[in-house]
């Protein structure tokens, strides 16, 4: 991960979740930017875009799983704008943790763009969702030709089915705190500090740039000029 500072938002930060997804929801501007560095794939997405699919996606994940604060949730997946909206959306139903890593937790559900690894690999959770990254895909079999198990949860194919305004309102769960003045921040792997950054970067008004791939050669440094950053 590395942050980048470029003109500071003089508005206040977002407090809580809540006020997070109102203010993405109000906003015309790119929250988050996505790159392919393998295909060259740019996409966009205004504040009010990622703002409706962390809403579907809260109003999926709290009517599938009961996600109690004693709950620890892990998204696995890439530095995707998918990615984005699940973590945002994890975060803002205040389970105890939301980690990009497994733990030995009694409470462990795991958001992965890669489920197999998980079924095949002998760490102990309690529910899975796979989510497949594609911005059309009708389901994660469709997506990449292979089936989830019946007891998984397959986001691609339910999220659309669920309203882009919230069910039930949300816990005050407080946002991270504010990013400063950092209006930009360039995602190049989750971990945990990555997903807290992005947040308070969300939360104070700035755009997240996330880019999927090798950070050598030209797709890279066209990122780099297209989103006016100087380096990493």
């Amino acid at each position: 991960m590395a942050s980048l500072t470029l003109d500071s938002s003089p508005e206040e930060p977002s407090r809580t979740y809540s006020d997070l997804l109102d203010r993405l929801s109000a906003s015309p501007r790119p929250a988050a930017v996505w790159y392919d560095g393998d295909s060259g794939e740019r996409v966009e997405l205004s504040g009010r875009v990622l703002a409706n699919w962390a809403v579907k996606l809260i109003n999926l994940l709290s009517s599938e799983w009961e996600i109690t604060p004693q709950t620890h949730l892990i998204v696995d997946m890439p530095p995707h704008w998918k990615a984005a909206a699940v973590h945002v959306a994890a975060r803002a139903l205040g389970p105890a943790a939301v980690r990009c890593d497994a733990a030995a937790d009694p409470e462990q559900l795991v958001v992965t763009s890669d489920p197999q690894s998980w079924i095949a690999g002998g760490t102990e959770f309690d529910e899975l969702a796979g989510v497949s990254l594609g911005l059309l895909d009708s389901s994660f079999e469709e997506a990449g030709g292979e089936p989830l198990p019946a007891w998984a949860l397959d986001i691609s194919a339910e999220v659309r089915q669920h309203p882009d305004q919230l069910v039930q309102p949300l816990e005050p769960v407080l946002c991270p705190g504010s990013a400063g003045s950092a209006s930009s921040l360039l995602i190049t792997q989750w971990d945990d500090a990555a997903a807290e950054a992005m947040v308070s970067t969300l939360a104070g008004g700035g755009t997240v740039v996330l880019f999927q791939g090798s950070q050598e050669g030209d797709a890279w440094q066209q990122m780099l000029r297209q989103e006016g950053l100087s380096g990493a």
